[in-house]
């Protein structure tokens, strides 16, 4: 079990997260101008988001049912984000206080992440939000999807280099 989690704590993404990323990123760029813009985003991107997060949850537990593979590391992944998105939303408030929305987001772009990638993304999450939440708050109104896109990007590029 333990080297199960020794493998999982690489950083590199493979190729084809790489481009899902990218996609996501893409959804993700529109609905932060938008919610710049506007202080929100379409509804369409949370029903978007939520899809792939469940495609991706299916991706990641395939090799598990065929293969008997890392279900630890599945299970410690997956519960860290739903633990995170949970204590991050408006509800609970314990990280952030985000909308759905925002939530659906941070946990879209975690889902591509190995378990050490999603535990840094969190973390960036944190610190970005603590350098754009003065440059882009008003009065009460806090767009938080540019700061997902910056961690998010942020990690795209940390993998990249590390092709």
């Amino acid at each position: 079990m333990l080297e199960q989690f020794a493998e999982a704590f690489y950083f590199e993404m493979s190729i084809y997260q790489i481009y899902a990323l990218f996609f996501l990123m893409g959804s993700l760029t529109v609905a932060s101008i938008s919610d710049i813009k506007n202080t929100a985003a379409q509804k369409e991107f949370f029903h978007f988001w939520l899809v792939f997060t469940g495609v991706m949850f299916f991706v990641d537990i395939y090799p598990n049912i065929i293969e008997g593979q890392y279900f630890a590391v599945f299970s410690a992944k997956w519960i860290i984000i739903a633990v995170f998105c949970i204590l991050s939303s408006r509800s609970v408030g314990v990280f952030f206080g985000l909308a759905k929305m925002d939530v659906a987001a941070v946990a879209a772009i975690s889902s591509l992440f190995n378990i050490y990638s999603v535990i840094i993304f969190f973390v960036l999450l944190k610190v970005v939000s603590l350098i754009e939440r003065p440059l882009l708050s008003s009065d009460e109104r806090y767009p938080f999807l540019p700061v997902v896109l910056t961690s998010a990007l942020i990690i795209l590029l940390a993998n990249l280099y590390f092709i």
